[in-house]
């Protein structure tokens, strides 16, 4: 049973991470198992092997979790949102005993621990406010249409040089005969696409608007125009039928920026009530990473990658050091920033309707589910 609930534990924080808003450190405090898995991602390895079965379980629930239920939790929140956000308010309000319980297993809290309870919550809700204003995105793409010509118009909103990008076409295609201007259409299939090609069968290539040699780069701030004269006029093309993949030129200062964001991120990943999507967001990273990736960017996953180890060892470490020594302070913030993170995720269209009604049960549901968790588990 508790190799179950470890799974299941794991489970829950790897959906959490990709869930907008809700922060997987959050989740480790409600299920009581924060402290077991900061001590193995600051590699003390006398937590490691003291809690090495546990470990495991939880690691397999949270890959589980980050790549087989994703789909289930888009699907959620595209179709029911208040519900699923009010189940998720549940779990963090039933998990607030349990938070009690570690905070005062020593001592007793003290008039001083107001003080990061509410600093706590003013962080998490400032935050919360940032990101509900949201953030512009550093590269887009627009699309024209008049009778037999199209005209694509590619922006580079960063500071940034964009070295190289293409525009493929995926619904609907062009015929090669057409004329274009400001790019080549070929027929290739995208980076990603060739390397699943090593290991699977993809589909047909699709048509890709690739640089000409004197319109490979796009200077900060700069556009790119490709018009395609069709010779006739094409219904149904719009920005949506695009997809853009594009790179920039790596130096000192970007790989040193895309490093230390990614570090920052990283740590504040495993605070609970943070989420470290949104703190990328914030440093003006989070659209290029998520552009990396999905263009397999080596040159901006490397910094990426390395930002995250660091982050991820150095704050476990700190968050680990910290715990030890000042366990009561520790704990008053965790308990001020789980209490805000409600805020961060309260749900749009909340109010007197059938969708909170039903949400109303889920948040109870999820209330009971970790208050029953937390009431069984150990307290060290």
């Amino acid at each position: 049973m508790n190799n179950l609930l470890a799974a299941l534990y794991g489970l829950v924080f790897g959906v959490a991470n990709i869930i907008p808003g809700v922060s997987g450190g959050t989740m480790l405090v409600v299920f009581g198992c924060y402290d077991k898995v900061c001590g193995a991602l600051s590699l003390n390895f006398k937590e490691i092997k003291k809690n090495i079965i546990f470990l495991i379980f939880f690691g397999i629930g949270a890959v589980l979790g980050i790549i087989g239920f994703s789909f289930v939790i888009s699907a959620l929140f595209a179709d029911f949102p208040v519900q699923t956000y009010m189940f998720f308010m549940g779990l963090i309000v039933g998990s607030v005993p349990l938070i009690i319980r570690n905070a005062t297993v020593k001592e007793k809290f003290r008039p001083y621990c107001i003080a990061p309870f509410l600093a706590a919550i003013v962080l998490v809700v400032g935050l919360s406010m940032l990101e509900k204003g949201g953030a512009s995105e550093p590269y887009s793409l627009s699309c024209t249409q008049e009778t037999g010509i199209i005209t694509i118009v590619v922006e580079n909103n960063s500071d940034k040089t964009v070295k190289d990008w293409s525009v493929g076409i995926e619904e609907g295609g062009f015929d090669p005969k057409y004329t274009v201007s400001g790019a080549k259409l070929i027929q290739k299939h995208s980076l990603s696409e060739q390397i699943k090609g090593l290991f699977t069968d993809v589909p047909d290539p699709f048509n890709t608007f690739v640089p000409l040699e004197d319109t490979a780069e796009i200077p900060p701030h700069g556009k790119l125009q490709i018009t395609v004269d069709t010779g006739g006029e094409i219904n149904g093309i719009t920005a949506d039928s695009f997809k853009l993949s594009l790179s920039y030129a790596m130096d000192v200062p970007f790989f040193l920026t895309l490093l230390f964001a990614s570090l920052i991120a990283a740590v504040a990943m495993i605070i609970p009530g943070v989420s470290g999507s949104f703190i990328m967001v914030l440093l003006g990273t989070y659209s290029t990473v998520i552009g990396a990736i999905k263009n397999l960017d080596i040159a901006v996953l490397i910094p990426v990658a390395v930002g995250v180890i660091i982050g991820i060892v150095f704050g476990a470490r700190l968050i680990s050091f910290l715990l030890k020594k000042y366990r009561l302070t520790v704990f008053s913030a965790i308990l001020g920033l789980v209490v805000g993170s409600i805020y961060a995720i309260f749900p749009e269209g909340f109010g007197l309707n059938t969708a909170t009604l039903v949400g109303a049960v889920t948040f109870l549901a999820g209330g009971a589910l970790s208050y029953l968790v937390g009431k069984r588990t150990k307290v060290e």
